[in-house]
């Protein structure tokens, strides 16, 4: 009887235990949807623009298993060829993934290029020295990855890639440190 009596306090244990770690799943239809809003109000394009171009940036074909959340979305800083920046995050270390889009029209988009890593193959990814980052500005991309620490200042390689008529294209690294 008492065997019985702890088996089942076992079960239950096993079983609360099991329906915990599911409620504290990431719930990604409503984290979605609620980036799409936020985006939507950030950059004036309504939520729905917002979420076909993170679908379109995705390699998933579900987006039911697409745990990359957006970082950046950037309208200006490649505006003059009617470009639009998309930069992505995922993954225990938050890896990067640049995605430049033309702009069509007001709500029509179509991929241009996509780099999710330098030409070394590291990662556009957070380290224990700081986040990465991308943005864009007089029609260059550049992605900065934090990379030592030095006299309390951080380091980053900074990568930058350039327009050369048809795609986006690795033009070259600097370091720079944070200011």
């Amino acid at each position: 009887m008492m065997m019985d009596m702890r088996r089942g306090v076992r079960v239950l244990v096993v079983c609360f235990l099991l329906l915990s770690a599911a409620g504290f799943a990431q719930d990604w239809k409503h984290v979605h949807k609620a980036d799409d809003a936020k985006w939507a109000k950030a950059t004036g394009l309504d939520p729905w623009s917002i979420h076909k171009l993170w679908r379109m940036a995705s390699s998933y074909p579900d987006e039911k298993d697409d745990e990359s959340r957006i970082a950046d979305l950037d309208l200006e800083g490649l505006a003059e060829r009617h470009h639009v920046l998309l930069v992505t995050y995922a993954g225990e270390k938050n890896c990067l993934t640049v995605t430049v889009f033309n702009q069509l029209s007001e709500i029509k988009f179509e991929k241009l290029w996509s780099v999710a890593q330098p030409p070394d193959g590291t990662g556009f990814c957070d380290t224990a020295f700081g986040n990465a980052a991308a943005d864009a500005a007089n029609g260059a991309i550049g992605v900065r990855v934090p990379h030592a620490l030095t006299d309390g200042t951080v380091k980053y390689t900074v990568y930058t890639f350039e327009w050369n008529g048809v795609t986006y294209r690795f033009a070259g690294q600097r370091e720079m440190q944070d200011k």
